[in-house]
């Protein structure tokens, strides 16, 4: 007789791939509600800092003009820096500004295109508009920083109020990286909604934003 002799078998141990730092951040952070909930707090403190700053400059400048009008016309009295300071100021709004537009969807777009075809290939061509903007403000907040750099390296100051010549254009710098940031945010969306629900919730939003 032959005989057989029983082996016991045991299935392989699993493979353990060992995690990055980056994934164990992301998993981390979507398991830990706290995080997300501090996350949005900023985010809308962010937000709300930018309306305000808006608001506030918009309010100075016309201030500031009104009382250059009353001085020079009644008084005679000339305010050398109200020129100067409302350009800047208005630098800054704009920079701000492009960024809150973006959260609202208020840019000037044409969609002229988009509206004829498919739900689909819609958010397809969204999202790359949006990628394609937030390229060409990321190369601008790139040669803007170097135009900085150059200004602070030659020491140079305004005609009128003697700032640093790179303090005006800082506004440039540091919204184009916001802007460029909400342009890639939105364009996620857009691919996200190609393949989830949430194409109809995305479009509904828009229409009523254009509204």
């Amino acid at each position: 007789m032959v005989r057989h002799d029983c082996v016991e078998t045991r299935p392989a141990p699993a493979v353990s791939f060992p995690r990055t730092t980056i994934q164990t951040l992301i998993i981390s952070f979507n398991a830990n509600s706290t995080a997300r909930q501090d996350m949005k707090k900023i985010i809308n403190f962010f937000n709300k800092a930018e309306e305000v700053v808006i608001g506030y400059a918009l309010l100075l400048i016309a201030f500031i003009t009104t009382l250059q009008v009353v001085l020079r016309y009644a008084f005679s009295i000339s305010l050398d820096w109200v020129d100067e300071g409302s350009r800047y100021m208005t630098i800054l709004i704009t920079f701000v500004g492009a960024g809150v537009c973006i959260r609202y969807n208020a840019h000037f777009g044409m969609d002229a295109l988009v509206q004829y075809v498919q739900p689909r290939y819609k958010h397809l061509l969204r999202a790359l508009a949006m990628f394609i903007s937030s390229f060409v403000m990321g190369v601008t907040c790139y040669f803007s920083w170097i135009q900085i750099a150059k200004l602070h390296k030659f020491g140079a100051t305004t005609p009128v109020l003697q700032l640093p010549m790179y303090v005006p254009y800082l506004p440039i710098g540091i919204f184009t990286v916001i802007i460029a940031l909400r342009f890639f945010g939105q364009g996620c969306k857009h691919l996200g909604a190609l393949a989830g629900k949430k194409s109809n919730e995305i479009d509904t939003k828009e229409d009523r934003r254009k509204c």
